[in-house]
């Protein structure tokens, strides 16, 4: 399997300890499970794009939406 090496501060590191503690994972698992969940992030975006671009999704302007909410309100 590839690997990488990561250099951090060590205030990173400390965060990425915490943060892999509170979810019981090992600091390794979180990079992992972090990245993968990005690069699902990205291909969800390169999704929208696409589907915005052909016009297959709606784009709704801000003040549409703002003008939207108010009226709910």
């Amino acid at each position: 399997m590839p690997q990488m090496i990561l250099n951090m501060t060590p205030e990173l590191q400390n965060k990425i300890n915490d943060y892999a503690t509170a979810g019981n994972e090992t600091p390794e698992e979180l990079a992992i499970r972090l990245l993968q969940e990005y690069a699902d992030d990205c291909d969800d975006a390169d999704r929208i794009c696409a589907e915005i671009d052909s016009g297959k999704m709606e784009v709704i302007s801000w003040p549409k939406v703002r003008a939207e909410l108010d009226l709910v309100n």
